[in-house]
């Protein structure tokens, strides 16, 4: 039995999100209560930023003159800017707004005020779990598209698809101002000027196939996040998950790019909140072993982004065109006969 990688992908599920504070705080909901994607969950002071001042080398004095050169004492609130410390041709000034909370052995010490956190719901839907001083567990029925690759955090707007077909590139001649607050649904890739017209007229997000590699760097700065669902290259969006989008242009949609490949894995995803009246089928528990029937994609070449069914798991390892023996199997992706793809090579689609 083959257990491979899964993604979902799904028109229907119950869809829970725990939102979680990086440090002790206030919970500012309660169980049972319905939230917005913009609604603020709860909140916590973190530390604020500190510099230490370094006086007697920056002044040239020694520790015991320090003290004669203070202009400020200890908890005395200061200015960026401000001169803290002084003598005749030197002056030492504030890099930060905050308070003096500590002098000695020739240095200070200067805090910025705590800073307020205030966490998002990201998704509509009820709280069904409140975690005591952290936060809490949303839970909504939905539409799910996981991606492979993202950048960005997290933004809720409407769907607007601008391409005719999965493996066609979305260029920045198909943003106009319509796409102003939208998440942008696109192809197959992507190219620099997409991205500055994306920019330009503030959209809140972008969904592609691939991403050239070269705007990878780009694409981690963006102020919108961008989700990959296929791979990096020039790579269509599969068939399964260009429909699902297209199906719901549109609607609202919750995205996020955060990836975390590793430990507690987190994958960039569209979340398409449907009515809270919707029937949602039974699920297929995760971690199911690979079956005939089931709906797979292609990982990598020579069918990267494919999507089919499983039609046959042949016993034996077959040969490829790399010269290696390896087991797979025999998957439908449209064409007149099934194409042989090495297990390796496949996730489940959920």
């Amino acid at each position: 039995m083959y257990y491979p990688f899964e993604t979902q992908v799904t028109p229907l599920t119950t869809i829970r999100r725990q939102r979680i504070l990086p440090a002790p705080g206030e919970v500012l909901v309660r169980a049972d209560q319905r939230v917005e994607p913009t609604h603020t969950v709860a909140q916590a002071e973190l530390p604020g930023d500190f510099r230490i001042l370094p006086l007697a080398r920056l002044l040239g004095v020694s520790l015991s003159q320090v003290k004669r050169c203070l202009r400020v004492s200890i908890k005395d609130t200061v200015q960026k800017g401000q001169i803290v410390a002084k003598r005749i041709g030197h002056s030492i000034e504030s890099p930060i707004t905050g308070v003096v909370t500590a002098t000695g052995s020739g240095r200070m010490l200067i805090e910025a005020q705590p800073a307020l956190f205030e966490l998002h719901a990201y998704i509509p839907g009820i709280v069904s779990n409140v975690l005591k001083d952290y936060g809490v567990i949303i839970e909504t029925v939905g539409a799910l598209v996981q991606g492979i690759w993202g950048a960005g955090s997290e933004s809720f707007g409407v769907l607007k698809r601008l391409v005719e077909s999965p493996d066609e590139p979305l260029q920045d001649r198909a943003i106009d101002p319509s796409c102003h607050g939208a998440i942008l649904i696109g192809g197959s890739s992507l190219d620099d000027a997409t991205l500055k017209a994306a920019q330009e007229l503030q959209v809140r997000g972008i969904v592609t196939g691939g991403l050239p590699p070269k705007l990878i760097p780009q694409a981690e700065q963006l102020p919108f996040p961008i989700v990959v669902t296929e791979g990096i290259g020039s790579v269509p969006m599969s068939t399964p998950i260009f429909r699902l989008l297209t199906t719901n242009d549109g609607r609202e949609a919750s995205i996020s790019g955060k990836l975390q490949p590793r430990w507690d894995v987190v994958r960039p995803e569209v979340i398409i909140p449907l009515p809270d009246d919707t029937s949602v089928p039974a699920q297929v528990q995760p971690g199911s072993p690979l079956t005939v029937g089931a709906r797979v994609r292609a990982v990598r070449a020579p069918y990267m982004g494919r999507a089919g069914t499983i039609k046959a798991l042949p016993t034996n390892a077959r040969l490829i065109d790399t010269g290696a023996r390896v087991h797979g199997a025999e998957v439908d992706i449209g064409q007149d006969e099934p194409v042989f793809i090495p297990l390796a090579n496949l996730e489940i689609l959920r």
